[in-house]
């Protein structure tokens, strides 16, 4: 796919060094990019690399039903949110780690390296992802509380705050020229309690001659492990309303604000830079098993034709 491969190169090549909260310096471009994929053209999966569908899909899923239990994704071998859990959640775990470090070095102070080791271990074991994307998306401004035995009951029932994407879909269906059919996520009221505050911030649905185009907005863009993630879930959201809605897809849309790559990506991006791109894939959402948007299963949700890809890059989260 040219266009993220234009924006990686740019990156890799015109950008400037900068430190930031991980620790991994990465070389950035802080006045952001667009980037801009017409669905008629294939389904936006990164072909330079071997990309995992069913784990981004599962993700989505996740988001769509509002669920904050890292477990659920877990259960279903989807490792994107290992590294999080959520700050409340996380700290009595983490000082009883602190603690007993404390009491194994002779009641000396550890190290900050022990400090963000010990951090890292008690954020892994939460289950916890406190209201994170997908509980904004369902319950904006409602109250949050943590209930490990259902992971869909993470609210308060009588302050359940908005369901916006449910609000949406209802507004599309009676008033399709609506400018208004916005999903937010980005919430200071609740970042404190979020394992991770959203880097794709909010998207917007705009319906226009038979077609629907989606519009999300990044602030943080990790341009290698990220951002081909984002493109494919949000391309595959584009077409769940399409399909709830009755529309044929149109353009999808990322506008990308701090575009960046961790130095420790930087071979990996030098080498997908090297490799040619293949012909992009096509998705279907079957009919059997449809239930609505709301009620999506990734499990048997999408059928995936003739992804040709390259082999598999890696490279670790910088968090």
């Amino acid at each position: 796919m040219k266009q993220y491969l234009d924006i990686l190169d740019n990156c890799l090549t015109n950008g400037t060094k900068s430190d930031n909260r991980t620790g991994i310096p990465t070389i950035r471009i802080p006045w952001g990019a667009t980037f801009t994929h017409d669905m008629k053209d294939g389904f936006p999966l990164i072909t330079t690399k071997k990309m995992p569908p069913r784990t981004i899909f599962t993700e989505l899923e996740f988001f769509i039903k509002g669920i904050t239990d890292k477990q659920w994704l877990l259960d279903r071998n989807c490792h994107i949110w290992d590294e999080w859990g959520n700050i409340d959640s996380w700290k009595p775990e983490y000082e009883s780690k602190v603690f007993s470090a404390w009491m194994d070095n002779d009641r000396k102070p550890i190290t900050d390296e022990q400090a963000k080791k010990l951090k890292n271990q008690a954020m892994n074991e939460c289950r916890d992802l406190g209201p994170v994307y997908g509980w904004q998306w369902r319950h904006w401004n409602g109250e949050y509380q943590w209930n490990p035995n259902n992971p869909t009951n993470n609210f308060n029932p009588s302050k359940p705050g908005i369901d916006q994407l449910k609000n949406v879909i209802e507004t599309a269906k009676h008033d399709p020229n609506n400018r208004r059919l916005i999903v937010n996520a980005w919430n200071p009221s609740y970042e404190h309690n979020m394992a991770l505050p959203p880097c794709h911030y909010s998207y917007q649905i705009l319906i226009h001659n038979n077609k629907v185009n989606l519009i999300w907005n990044q602030r943080s863009c990790d341009m290698f492990l990220g951002v081909p993630f984002n493109i494919a879930s949000y391309a595959m959201l584009l077409l769940l309303f399409a399909k709830e809605l009755g529309y044929e897809p149109g353009v999808l849309r990322g506008n990308l604000g701090d575009v960046h790559i961790y130095e420790n990506h930087i071979p990996q991006v030098r080498e997908q830079l090297s490799r040619k791109p293949n012909k992009l894939p096509t998705m279907e959402i079957p009919d059997n098993n449809w239930n609505g948007l709301l009620n999506w299963s990734s499990k048997n949700g999408f059928i995936l034709k003739d992804y040709i890809c390259h082999e598999k890059l890696s490279g670790d989260v910088a968090r």
